[in-house]
Parts: structure tokens; sequence; C-alpha cells
């Protein structure tokens, strides 16, 4: 956390949201002057087995690699040209196998090199752009994991930005972070990511009695909703253990139920790009990747 002399305090905040839902799956606050990639390290991606986590080439590292794999994680991650480059084999769809080591001038005093990885190559060019985007993944199975599926898969990393203007535009409206204390801040930026999570908890269960999908869904109008209906902070207290529910759980607020019809919203078109056309993996679940933002 930092704040200038009589101004409001900045954090930076790395987080993992699901691509359907949008639910943030969790979240680190560090410093605002703190980079990403320092402040990623304490996250717990949340990751297993069936589970695709999508990430930025700044977030790149070995280590954290065989850290998410050894959870179960599979991985498709943007990385730089200039890695990845030793070619072991080339696939028909045009991707290729090749391994991975650790740059050997990167290595930090005390600490034990990662060993190299067995990863697959994806390349490809957005159409109007010069640049090569390069990604490598976990899934080696060229014949169950099409690489234009992957590909498009990819481009659903974006999500998360659209989460983030979820909770920083339409829920929190841009108001100024007004804690004066770094625990404060913490508190503060955490119960705006419960709030969200417990509106968007709302939003995939007006989706499944409607028998839709969370992605036919309006987190503006649910907002509407959630303010008109819960008077107290009961309103979103947790069900529980036995789930059988209570009055003031999200799961048995049916108040907000009704309105669900009207919080469904208009199916989106397919775009026109290869890049932005999404066909989704029968497995495994793809999951967005972390990234920072700056409340």
């Amino acid at each position: 956390m930092s704040a200038q002399p009589d101004g409001y305090p900045q954090a930076r905040v790395v987080a993992v949201a699901e691509c359907s839902s949008h639910a943030v799956l969790d979240a680190v606050v560090g410093g605002f002057k703190e980079s990403e990639r320092i402040v990623s390290h304490a996250l717990d991606a949340r990751g297993g087995t069936g589970t695709l986590l999508l990430a930025d080439r700044g977030l790149w590292g070995l280590a954290r690699w065989h850290r998410l794999r050894d959870q179960g994680t599979h991985l498709l991650w943007r990385i730089e040209r200039r890695k990845a480059r030793r070619v072991i084999d080339v696939l028909p769809d045009g991707s290729y196998l090749a391994r991975i080591e650790a740059n050997k001038h990167s290595k930090a005093a005390g600490t034990v090199k990662a060993s190299p990885a067995l990863v697959r190559v994806i390349e490809y060019r957005v159409e109007g752009q010069a640049d090569i985007v390069r990604l490598i993944t976990s899934l080696t199975d060229h014949g169950k994991y099409p690489a234009a599926e992957l590909a498009a898969l990819y481009a659903r990393r974006w999500e998360i930005e659209l989460v983030f203007d979820e909770i920083k535009t339409h829920q929190r409206g841009r108001p100024v972070l007004r804690s004066q204390t770094p625990d404060g801040v913490r508190q503060e930026i955490y119960a705006h990511l419960i709030v969200h999570h417990a509106t968007r908890d709302l939003l995939n269960e007006a989706a499944r009695l409607h028998r839709s999908t969370a992605e036919r869904t309006s987190s503006t109008r649910a907002l509407h909703v959630v303010r008109r209906t819960v008077t107290s902070p009961s309103g979103f207290s947790p069900p529980p253990a036995d789930g059988t529910g209570t009055s003031g759980s999200p799961r048995s607020a049916t108040a907000c139920y009704p309105a669900a019809g009207p919080v469904t919203a208009p199916a989106r078109s397919a775009p026109a790009s290869p890049r932005t056309a999404v066909r989704h993996l029968k497995s495994p679940q793809a999951t967005a990747a972390p990234r920072s933002s700056s409340p």
C-alpha cells in the first residue's frame, strides 16, 4: 500500500477468476509500487485436477509452472518468443513439443534452480497485427486439444478485465479507498471482493433456476436487484454448515430470484476474429489468469 501526502491510499490486487461465472476464486493485496509478479507469489491459484489456468507472460516462472502442475492444474500461458526454443517434436496441427529451462542468469542466491519442463508450443498471428502470439501449454495431446481451439480459448483470459470492471466501475462507482492504515485498506478491498462474489453467487443460482448460463446474466442489473432487496448485512450471511440455509443466506434470498428473469442479458454474438471465436474444451475447465488491478 502507498499514499501521497494528504492523498488516498493505493494498492495492487492480483486475482484469479473463473471465466464463465466471473467469480473471483482468490486474490492477494500488495503494495501499489510492487510488481504483479512479486505480489502474485503469495497467490493460491485454487487449481487442481480439471482446471485450466490461463496466464499472461508477465507472470511466467518455471518454478511456478512446476508448483501448479504438482497441484494437478493444467496451464495455457503466453510466453516470450525467446523461451522454449529447443524443439523436440513437431505435431500434425502445427504446434510442437519443446523443452523449457530456467534462465541460468536469474538464479537467486541460496535457491535451487527449477528443473526443465516439457511443454507444447502454439504460435499464431492475430489478423492485422505483426506480432506472433506464442503460447505454451501442459496439454500435449494435439488430438484432444487442437491448437486452434487453445488459441481461441486463450482470448478468454480477458474475461478477468470484465471482472475488474464489474468491481471497480459498477459496484464501487469508482470511489477512492478511504482507509488510513494498510490493514484497513486490505479490509476495504476484501469487502468489495466479498460483495462481488455474493452477487455472482446469486447470478449463478438465478441462471440455474432459469436453465441458462452465467454468461447470459448481467452483473449491472443484478446489482440493482441486490440494492433494492438487501436492507441489512445479514442478507449475505453465510449458510450453516449443514446446508439447510437460513432466511438471510444468499441461496435462500428468494426475493432476488423473481427478478432474475430481467437479469438475463442478450446472447453474445460470435466474434469475427479467430482469436476471439471462443470454443470450449470438453475438459478441463478454464480459469482466467492471475491479473493485477490497482484500485
